[in-house]
C-alpha cells in the first residue's frame, strides 16, 4: 500500500511460489478506514464483490464489441495518474533487486531485507518531497 506521495505504508510478508496479487490480498489485506479509497488495477476486479466495506476505485473495462465512452476514458486517464504512483514505488523496489532477482539467503530473512529496502525508499521519497517544497 502506497500513499499519494509515494511512501510505502504497508507490505505483505513473503509467499513461496507463484501467487496472484489478489490471492495474497484476500489472505492478508490491510484494514483501511472507510474514507480511504483504494486504487486497484484490473487484477482486483472481484474486490468490490468480495469486500463491500472496502472503498475501491477500479478502471472501466471495454465491453465486447463496444468502445468506452468519452467520460469513461477520462475517468480511466485520471485512474492511471493515481495508479502510476504505486507502479513507480514497485519499480524503485525492483531496482534494489529484492523483488526482481532470486533471493539467495535464508527465506526468513527476506521480510527483514524488504523492510530495510522499503525504509530506505521512504527516506528517499521524504527527502525528495522536502527538497521540492
Amino acid at each position: 500500500m502506497v500513499n499519494s506521495e509515494g511512501l510505502i505504508l504497508h507490505k505483505t510478508g513473503h509467499k513461496s511460489g507463484r501467487k496472484h496479487d489478489y490471492d495474497i490480498y484476500k489472505h492478508s489485506h490491510p484494514i483501511t478506514p472507510v474514507q480511504v479509497e483504494n486504487v486497484f488495477d484490473l487484477g482486483y476486479m472481484r474486490v468490490q464483490n468480495d469486500y463491500h466495506t472496502v472503498k475501491s476505485v477500479l478502471p472501466f473495462r471495454k465491453k465486447m464489441n463496444n468502445d468506452l465512452s468519452k467520460e469513461e476514458k477520462i475517468y480511466n486517464k485520471k485512474h492511471s495518474q493515481l495508479r502510476i504512483i504505486v507502479e513507480h514505488a514497485i519499480c524503485r523496489i525492483k531496482k534494489f533487486g529484492i523483488m526482481s532477482a532470486k533471493f539467495r539467503t535464508r527465506l526468513r530473512k527476506y521480510d527483514n531485507a524488504s523492510d530495510i529496502v522499503s525504509g530506505l525508499l521512504n527516506l528517499r521519497v521524504m527527502q525528495f518531497n522536502r527538497m521540492s517544497l
